[in-house]
């Protein structure tokens, strides 16, 4: 299993739990610790708070590290709202010089649509694409939320990457052939939310009041972990990191006992009678209880 550091939390409060960002100095520590266990792969965005500040701040202290670290980070989700399409790509440009500047480095391993709708825009593609022919990102991807976005993607030579949700509870992209597709066309596949914004860790009966819909499933998930003596957390990774086809499981933290839970699990896997059994119990669940868009009232 691949791991890719993702930094939301290093960069706002975030989660379903209500994890808080940590200081500057225990993100730092976060991020040596990650690259001394061979983590290299970091996955931020313009507007996940101050987090492509922390990671510019990090590589300006420690120089020698830059070279070791591939960066993916995201067009602003409104870049081209009531914007003129002619102005595209200088919008695209722009923003990706900024977010390079941020970070402080020169190249990124990819720039991705953090607004998914763009995918089903043939000139916005175009315009994302003109990152790589000006050497600021060695690929292009879009981040995407269900099935339709994530096969639409699949359908342009130029998206090398894609951004999925893909957890115990979301299996929509098995349904599709969307893994089957994308390695026919050696399209990268980072799977994120393996835990669902933190909600497969939680107690059932901590749930906010506008979460009372996943209860049931969360006391299901919780109950077969126990019967077959399972880590929920290491189920939850296990499941995603053992799915064929997924090149890097998105994880992110906001402390070091956390990290080093991941790193434990790389070599673990869930074994593949226990996989089923989970599979076979989530394959059909309601479109609210994997979409966070609708959590919220």
């Amino acid at each position: 299993m691949k791991l890719a550091l993702g930094t939301v939390q290093l960069g706002m409060d975030y989660g379903v739990q209500g994890g808080r960002k940590p200081k500057e100095e225990a993100a730092n520590e976060i991020l040596t610790l990650a690259l001394n266990k061979k983590v290299d792969c970091f996955d931020t965005a313009s507007n996940y708070g101050d987090a492509e500040s922390v990671l510019g701040r990090y590589i300006e202290k420690n120089p020698d590290k830059a070279e070791r670290m591939k960066i993916i980070s995201k067009l602003t989700p409104k870049a081209f709202l009531e914007e003129p399409k002619k102005y595209w790509k200088d919008i695209v440009l722009s923003n990706i010089n900024e977010s390079l500047k941020r970070l402080n480095v020169k190249k990124l391993e990819a720039f991705l649509f953090h607004n998914a709708e763009y995918i089903f825009d043939d000139y916005a593609v175009r315009a994302l694409q003109c990152v790589c022919k000006e050497n600021m990102a060695k690929k292009i991807g879009v981040s995407v939320y269900t099935p339709k976005e994530a096969m639409k993607a699949l359908e342009y030579d130029e998206i090398k990457v894609i951004q999925i949700p893909y957890n115990i509870f979301d299996q929509r992209l098995d349904k599709c052939g969307f893994f089957e597709e994308a390695e026919k066309k050696e399209v990268e596949v980072y799977a994120r939310s393996s835990l669902l914004q933190g909600l497969l860790l939680m107690d059932p009966d901590d749930l906010p009041e506008n979460m009372g819909f996943a209860k049931k499933y969360l006391k299901r998930f919780l109950t077969i972990c126990r019967e077959y003596q399972l880590s929920p957390l290491k189920t939850a990774i296990g499941y995603v990191g053992e799915r064929t086809g997924i090149d890097y499981v998105v994880f992110g933290v906001d402390n070091k006992a956390q990290l080093w839970e991941y790193l434990s699990m790389r070599n673990e896997k869930l074994p593949e009678d226990k996989r089923r059994i989970f599979q076979k119990e989530f394959e059909d669940v309601e479109e609210k209880l994997v979409n966070p868009v609708l959590w919220n009232p």
